[in-house]
């Protein structure tokens, strides 16, 4: 360029010498002029000269960082063939750069993709603005990574044909964390515990699995804006944070599980066993509190509760049993014994009015037995539910009617009158031989607890479905602490009749077991001295 500029300078020189005419000073006024176009000319030279050193390094620095930035670049031509890529791009291609210029760009793109790709050239090469798009490319035969790429339309400065600029970024990583997470997702809402992430600083739901939603009636939108009070009052942040605070003040990170209750959207209470667990995720305190419905297993605990009661009622009804069953067979038999005995060892020397004592005591002590054991057998088939059950409407005053004559005859004995005031239209529902045993029990008590003279009656009333019978005396009543042990197996209530009759105790309890067989109550109103009147319920069918 310099020496350009010279030759100029001194055609023009030769130039003004050829003129005749031209003063001298001129002349010279006009080299001056020339050297000083010269000078600044040259100084005009090394400043383009430093601006060009300026530009190479810059230059080469851009190319540096081009070359060497983590994103691969690449430019490619409307046909897809690839004209310029950088070293990361040749990196995540597994290629070199001499073999990755003049090759398409869809010969590294997975067959699943190609149509996305396709598609994404498109709307680059037809609008200016930047595109993105996820693709699977191809680094081997059998190996591919996934990325994003950024796509913006180049101009080629001499054809004025589109181009395409493309950053590729390569997102392998986050996808197998993304893939990661939706496995945590899934199994997290597959599990049919409740599970919540609650924010400890806010004391607010900041994640719910799928459960919880289902279980409680909200919708994760609604847990989002919620805090554990609004399932249970008392998750306040206080209570939260106080269960997880260890005997240092310090948070404790080992699980900690409680029982409690949630309240469902709808209002529902549910029993609960909540685990809790506080994890410091980065910068944020996360409590993870699993949830599970105990509703049916506080049930079952509840009805093995009552059935472990019941069993020990049971083993305790069943030494009492043995008790009284040892006790009570004992005693007659005893009795049989020593008579028979007695009128084995001395019949020769007794007479026929001492023989007939032995023989009323002997068939007494028979009988006793009898009633003994039939009671037994009633109560055993009862408890086992071996006793017919046949439940049906009949006319209640008509059934008792045998029953009232053969005890009449037992009443007489004690001149106790016996009166039956039930109406002849009282049909009750129950199982007739039942009813006939039940009353047989409690009239037969009433005569043995009445004194010589007094009155034994029958009532029966239907009202609301049901019909009430009772049996009424004017007998010695009962006591308050004994009217407590009526209908169990309790011996130490019995006592004898106002003759001095034996009783076995079972006529009670048998009567409550029919009773309640039946669907019905029974109770006693008593006062002693004044009498007692028992009643029982059955339900009435007219």
């Amino acid at each position: 360029m310099q020496d350009k500029l010279r030759k100029e300078a001194e055609k023009i020189i030769r130039k003004l010498r050829n003129v005749e005419a031209i003063d001298t000073q001129e002349f010279d006024k006009v080299v001056h002029e020339l050297q000083v176009h010269q000078i600044e000319l040259e100084l005009q030279n090394e400043e383009l000269q430093r601006t060009s050193n300026e530009l190479e390094k810059s230059r080469r620095r851009f190319s540096d960082l081009f070359e060497h930035a983590p994103v691969g670049y690449m430019l490619f031509d409307e046909d897809f063939r690839i004209l310029h890529v950088n070293y990361s791009a040749t990196f995540m291609l597994n290629c070199e750069k001499s073999k990755l210029e003049g090759k398409k760009i869809t010969q590294f793109i997975h067959p699943d993709f190609q149509d996305a790709f396709y598609l994404h050239a498109n709307s680059v090469l037809s609008t200016e603005n930047l595109h993105t798009e996820e693709i699977r490319f191809k680094k081997s035969a059998t190996q591919y990574f996934n990325a994003q790429i950024q796509s913006v339309k180049d101009i080629e400065p001499d054809t004025r044909k589109g181009r395409i600029r493309m950053a590729i970024m390569d997102i392998s990583e986050r996808k197998a964390i993304e893939k990661d997470l939706k496995r945590f997702r899934a199994a997290i809402d597959s599990s049919a515990d409740n599970i919540f992430l609650i924010n400890l600083a806010t004391n607010r739901f900041i994640d719910v699995n799928e459960s919880a939603c289902r279980k409680l009636g909200f919708s994760r939108k609604e847990f989002l804006c919620m805090k554990p009070e609004h399932i249970n009052p008392k998750y306040t942040h206080n209570f939260i944070k106080s269960l997880l605070i260890g005997e240092k003040g310090n948070l404790i990170r080992e699980s900690l599980n409680m029982e409690t209750r949630h309240t469902l959207k709808e209002g529902q209470v549910i029993d609960v066993e909540v685990f809790l667990k506080y994890i410091p995720i980065e910068d944020e305190e996360v409590v993870v509190a699993v949830a599970r419905d105990i509703t049916e297993r506080k049930k079952i605990q509840e009805k093995l509760s009552e059935y472990a009661q019941e069993l020990k009622e049971l083993n305790a009804s069943k030494d009492k049993f043995l008790s009284i069953i040892s006790h009570d067979l004992r005693g007659p038999f005893l009795g049989i014994k020593g008579y028979t005995q007695m009128l084995i060892e001395d019949y020769d020397m007794m007479g026929r009015e001492e023989i007939m004592d032995y023989l009323n005591n002997i068939h007494e002590s028979t009988r006793d037995l009898y009633t003994l054991v039939d009671n037994l057998l009633k109560w055993s088939r009862l408890e086992l539910g071996k006793m017919p059950y046949e439940p049906m409407s009949f006319n209640l005053a008509t059934e008792l009617e045998p029953l009232l004559k053969l005890l009449s005859g037992v009443a007489a004995k004690k001149e106790i009158k016996i009166e039956n005031a039930i109406r002849k239209d009282i049909a009750p529902f129950g199982d007739r031989l039942m009813v006939v045993s039940v009353v047989q029990n409690l009239v037969s008590n009433a005569i043995k607890f009445t004194r010589k003279g007094g009155k034994v009656k029958l009532k029966a009333q239907a009202a609301n479905g049901k019909v009430t019978i009772c049996v009424e005396d004017n007998g010695i009543g009962i006591r308050p602490e004994v009217m407590e042990k009526l209908f169990t197996l309790d011996k130490s209530h019995t006592s004898k009749g106002t003759a001095g009759e034996k009783g076995t105790g079972f006529g009670l309890l048998i009567a409550k077991e029919m009773v309640s067989k039946m669907g019905g109550e029974i109770w006693v109103q008593s006062e002693p001295d004044k009498g007692s009147v028992f009643f029982f319920t059955l339900s009435h069918q007219s």
